[in-house]
């Protein structure tokens, strides 16, 4: 019979038969699997304690698994990006965007503005993330329409993604109005 030996420090060992401590290491994971998908939200559904709903999640530069969440309406209203910031912005951190753009970004200001459920961290979602709702969620969106992010690329364009077509495109001096459909994320 083959033992797995465990050191316990202190001089202390235990020796036990490999195949029991194979088969509690998969029960143990298999528990945890369940676990983690009994609380995993459902694509689409509406969350009243996250203050929307959940269109998925993105693993973040960070390597931190986040879930996203868009406000319930359609969207917040129309805005243009504006043009007093300068340089590349993350493609998937929409907060950290946000927050750099504030005060100088119609388009963000709005998005940090919204508030649901006591929630009032919302923010104009990254590129990435935005593409995240496009794939999982587009009949939320206007499909007509262009949705700015919150990334910009160089000193004077900033992306947008057009959820009819799925394209993603990156518009000079920042100066169309396009609709803004705040988000926010969460950790599990």
């Amino acid at each position: 019979m083959n033992k797995i030996e465990f050191d316990l420090g202190g001089g202390v060992k235990m020796a036990l038969p490999a195949d029991i401590v194979a088969r509690n290491l998969l029960d143990s994971l298999r528990q945890q699997s369940s676990i983690t998908q009994a609380i995993r939200p459902r694509i689409g559904e509406y969350l009243t304690t996250e203050g929307g709903i959940y269109v998925g999640d993105i693993l973040g530069d960070d390597k931190v698994l986040y879930g996203l969440i868009v406000g319930e309406e359609i969207d917040i209203g129309m805005a243009k990006f504006g043009r007093d910031h300068n340089g590349d912005l993350s493609q998937w951190d929409g907060l950290s965007n946000t927050n750099a753009l504030r005060g100088k970004s119609p388009a963000a200001d709005l998005a940090a503005n919204y508030e649901r459920n006591g929630h009032c961290d919302f923010y104009l979602p990254a590129r990435r993330e935005l593409m995240v709702a496009l794939a999982n969620t587009p009949h939320m969106f206007n499909p007509k329409d262009y949705y700015w992010s919150s990334t910009t690329r160089g000193n004077d364009y900033a992306w947008a993604v057009y959820f009819e077509l799925g394209s993603v495109s990156s518009y000079r001096y920042r100066v169309n109005e396009f609709r803004v459909r705040p988000l926010r994320k969460f950790t599990y």
